[in-house]
């Protein structure tokens, strides 16, 4: 039975691993970090009263010099930067006060800024800072860092409503049919050991890829070069595709059966490869010695917003 839910869990990373590789591409297309970015930083700048003068104060953000060299292209024209430093925010939000804003110390320009969110976050942090402009300097910095936590988690949770629409488009298209794939590995012994070894030397090889602390152009190149030979090798033996499938003389029942384990793996793929890869890897570990598996390597990627650790890359990790 062990040998079955490896054989599953393998063929979940694999096309985790392909929506992933499909959303990064729509997220760098789309500018997807970006919009969410800029989001958070409308949020943070939010304001209450005349609204021409929130919209100039955000613009006026968004036209530093140091954002703007931030920017890159996405479809032919500029798109907002996908990552913005704690220190670069805190330069360019005192610079624009500075600039916009005429009063006889930073405190008075920040008093006579608008009602509302930013104006009573920055004199709640000028107080609790003694009025010392350089401790306050260090406490814009970690408001927004404490910001940018919270909009990567909002990035993550759209992220994963993306996969799961991935992940059952990628379902339909390549007939990937849990229930079907299930039935044929608990008949099948011969297979479950070739699918077993396959996820082994899978494991084994990224392994020995995440080594590297930044995840880089090559390792993805590799990774990527193993699932595509690995969900080809697997696809006749675990009845993947519709090469197959005789559709005229599907009845219903049998679209019902088929349609639920399209579903199954729509879910399985929206909980994200590098969740699969670490069940897999202490799988496989616990196969090979029956006792519980050391923590995997770690990898540190840049998400767009914060500095996070993952044993393979997830959708949020590849671009930006």
């Amino acid at each position: 039975m062990l040998d079955v839910v490896i054989g599953l869990v393998f063929v979940f990373l694999l096309y985790s691993l392909l929506a992933t590789t499909i959303m990064e591409l729509l997220a760098g297309w789309l500018s997807l970090r970006g919009k969410n970015l800029e989001k958070a930083l409308r949020n943070m700048l939010a304001s209450a009263g005349d609204k021409r003068r929130k919209v100039q104060f955000f613009e006026h953000f968004k036209s530093n010099s140091i954002y703007e060299q931030l920017k890159g292209k996405a479809v032919g024209k500029k798109s907002p930067p996908s990552y913005l430093s704690s220190e670069k925010f805190r330069l360019i939000l005192t610079q624009v006060i500075d600039d916009q804003v005429e009063g006889e110390s930073f405190r008075h320009k920040v008093e006579l800024l608008p009602e509302g969110n930013m104006k009573n976050s920055l004199l709640q942090l000028l107080d609790d800072a003694g009025q010392n402009f350089g401790r306050f300097q260090g406490k814009v910095e970690l408001w927004y860092d404490d910001v940018m936590d919270r909009a990567s988690g909002w990035y993550k949770r759209s992220t994963q409503a993306w996969l799961l629409f991935l992940g059952l488009g990628i379902a339909v298209v390549f007939n990937v049919d849990t229930l079907s794939i299930y039935r044929r590995l608990a008949q099948d012994p011969e297979l479950q050991k070739q699918v077993v070894e396959m996820a082994q030397a899978f494991v084994q090889a990224n392994e020995q890829a995440a080594s590297a602390q930044i995840y880089s152009p090559e390792t993805q190149e590799k990774i990527s070069t193993l699932v595509n030979q690995n969900i080809e090798a697997l696809e006749s033996p675990l009845g993947i595709g519709w090469d197959e499938i005789n559709v005229p003389g599907m009845d219903p029942v049998d679209w019902a059966y088929k349609a639920f384990g399209w579903l199954i793996t729509a879910l399985a793929i929206s909980l994200g490869a590098p969740f699969w890869f670490d069940l897999l890897r202490k799988l496989v570990n616990v196969r090979s010695s029956g006792q519980t598996p050391n923590t995997a390597p770690v990898v540190t990627v840049n998400t767009g917003g914060a500095s996070t650790s993952s044993s393979v890359p997830s959708s949020d990790q590849i671009v930006g």
